[in-house]
């Protein structure tokens, strides 16, 4: 039969898709799977910034293996923060292997060496100078035959669901038209101003994004309206939204320069960063338990950010080659990184897309083309879908 820890209860909060406590929304990480051999027994310990729910389960077709799901939380093994991963075991385990299996579960999985049963689980909590929350399965080997029986009862059984107090949420995609108003942004060779590219450009993505009924859309602007730079930011991180696109239009100081660029944020943006996150008295949400020490937040606040730097980077990758392959002319040096104010939020992966050049009548002209605008368009829309193609969101029913 299906095995089932009630720990702590949880719920889901819904834009990071982290596991959060009922009571203050902290999100789940675990840190570090850890083996112990003693004889004919093995000792696994998991540790974990907070107190986890799970159920375990047995599994033989193809290999052995003893299967642990838990609501959907974050991988942060030996402070390498991913999606999914493995590493070695030690004594009855062989590997182990982690990941995501539904928008609400997250898997680890305990390939077996030899068959075995979990005969003894328990948790303990952090006493002292210790930090982590630890779930201690034990582990004792077993006969092929108690193991396939255990397997079959375990895989007869309906295995319990974790996701029926979850529903799934699409992606939301965060449009920011750089300039606007009495900021006119770079002119163009005939008079083109930026701004009125950046807010076309904007206005298209959207429609097409929409189109697809696979994401969510909000923008900073869709009229001729200026914004604050840091207001820009202010609004993307009150819509907690999953991707941060500006768009705007380069100049230069050579005429026959053309192409586009995108830019993640740079070591120097990052301290600019910490110091915006500072002046706005802007909280991450594991900031919020005063019962975790300083050093303990500052390392996971570390992880949050260097995920977010991670993730700009990975769409900055994916949207290179998509606009490329739409027959969109580029800079040869491509993915730049820069301090931008647009890319300073900690917590939200964000990239600075320069289309073209409006110093070159080339990009000039097919910037202000819609027809040939589109070709862009459909890069940028491309790239999205495949940097979430991945990935599943979800926000806890009410």
């Amino acid at each position: 039969m299906r095995h089932v820890i009630f720990v702590v209860g949880c719920l889901v909060y819904g834009i990071l898709g982290s596991v959060a406590s009922a009571d203050s929304n902290k999100i789940a990480r675990i840190t570090e799977v850890r083996f112990g051999e003693n004889g004919a027994a093995t000792r696994v310990v998991i540790d974990a910034n907070e107190p986890l729910n799970y159920e375990y389960f047995t599994l033989s077709n193809g290999s052995k293996r003893i299967v642990l799901d838990m609501p959907r939380l974050r991988w942060s093994i030996n402070g390498l923060t991913s999606e999914a991963g493995k590493g070695d075991g030690g004594g009855l385990v062989m590997q182990y292997r982690y990941g995501h299996n539904s928008p609400s579960t997250s898997r680890l999985v305990l390939d077996l060496d030899q068959p075995a049963d979990i005969v003894n689980a328990f948790r303990i909590k952090p006493k002292g100078d210790e930090k982590s929350h630890r779930i201690v399965l034990d582990l004792k080997k077993i006969s092929d035959v108690e193991f396939e029986a255990k397997a079959n009862d375990d895989g007869s059984k309906s295995h319990k669901s974790l996701a029926k107090n979850y529903k799934t949420r699409k992606p939301l995609v965060f449009i920011d038209a750089g300039h606007g108003g009495k900021d006119p942004g770079a002119i163009g060779v005939h008079n083109t101003r930026e701004k009125d590219v950046a807010l076309a450009a904007a206005l298209d993505l959207r429609q097409m994004l929409l189109a697809t009924k696979r994401f969510d859309v909000a923008m900073t602007r869709d009229t001729d309206v200026f914004i604050e730079l840091e207001d820009r930011v202010k609004i993307a991180r009150s819509y907690n939204v999953d991707l941060f696109v500006s768009l705007h239009a380069d100049a230069g100081k050579k005429p026959e320069t053309r192409g586009a660029s995108v830019y993640t944020l740079s070591a120097s943006g990052e301290k600019r960063s910490d110091r915006l996150k500072n002046s706005n008295n802007w909280m991450l949400e594991i900031e919020k338990d005063e019962e975790r020490s300083e050093e303990v937040t500052a390392i996971l606040v570390d992880l949050v950010k260097r995920e977010t730097k991670s993730r700009s980077a990975e769409f900055a990758e994916l949207l290179i080659p998509s606009i490329t392959k739409n027959r969109w002319p580029t800079l040869r040096n491509t993915h730049r990184k820069a301090g931008f104010f647009v890319l300073l939020a900690p917590d939200v992966p964000a990239v600075l897309f320069e289309m073209g050049f409006m110093t070159n009548a080339a990009d000039e002209a097919i910037l202000t083309s819609p027809r040939e605008r589109k070709k862009l368009i459909k890069g940028i829309a491309e790239a999205i879908d495949i940097f979430f193609a991945d990935q599943e969101f979800y926000v806890a029913q009410r």
